[in-house]
């Protein structure tokens, strides 16, 4: 098979990050986070990105996308200009899963440190609002061991982390749980970003297994509403 080009967008979050990809390997990437940045800031990082690498839009075999859970323009904006790149180039597009590509970010961060427990356990977070994020579960072989879903952390939450594992938590929703998820089996890594990277690295297993979607309905995952629930402590 010849080198596979992968061109990826992640627009989930307040970053903003587009990368180029060689049979899964990162060529280049480029990301700023800032107010925005989606809106205005999307199409001139791609273009900047291909002009440095002296690759074209027809050069790429497939545009990969970040999709979701996330915020809902954030998703709505890259979702659209990937779509209106792969009809501009005929390719395929690839969705990949956010909080599995952020559990591989989280991955490449801690291979080297030493976490005490019988089975490690990624536990990504992406903010929602309040104590609210999105969040599921990754094992060192990024095997979904919990499907994502909408979690609002009380005092209550940590009794549902098993002390017999140990859980890597990251993202910019992890960090508000500190003080509630304090405990020694759960861990919190910093300053990891949802990142085209890791979604190029990603989207070269899906291109190898012809998993594509359809540009003209595919829909990103915004899974934006919440379920309430009343507090334990509430009389």
């Amino acid at each position: 098979m010849s080198n596979i080009r992968i061109l990826s967008i992640e627009t989930s979050t307040s970053m903003c990050s587009v990368a180029l990809h060689t049979n899964g390997v990162c060529d280049d990437c480029i990301e700023i986070n800032e107010q925005n940045a989606h809106s205005s800031k999307l199409t001139v990082l791609i273009e900047k990105l291909l002009e440095q690498n002296n690759v074209r839009i027809a050069d790429c075999d497939a545009i990969a996308i970040s999709g979701g859970p996330g915020s809902y323009t954030g998703l709505r904006i890259g979702t659209s200009v990937a779509k209106g790149l792969c009809y501009a180039a005929n390719v395929p597009l690839i969705a990949v899963d956010t909080l599995q590509a952020l559990a591989l970010a989280c991955k490449g961060m801690i291979e080297s440190e030493n976490y005490s427990g019988n089975k490690i356990i990624f536990m990504p977070m992406i903010d929602a609002r309040r104590m609210e994020v999105y969040s599921s579960q990754w094992s060192m072989d990024m095997e979904e061991l919990s499907e994502t879903q909408p979690l609002i952390v009380d005092h209550n939450t940590i009794e549902t982390f098993d002390s017999a594992n140990t859980y890597v938590l990251c993202g910019d929703g992890s960090a508000k749980c500190k003080d509630l998820l304090n405990a020694p089996h759960i861990h919190f890594v910093e300053n990891c970003n949802t990142t085209a990277q890791t979604v190029g690295t990603l989207a070269y297993e899906k291109f190898q297994k012809n998993q594509f979607e359809d540009v003209a309905y595919y829909e990103p995952f915004y899974l934006k509403e919440f379920v309430t629930t009343t507090p334990k402590n509430k009389i």
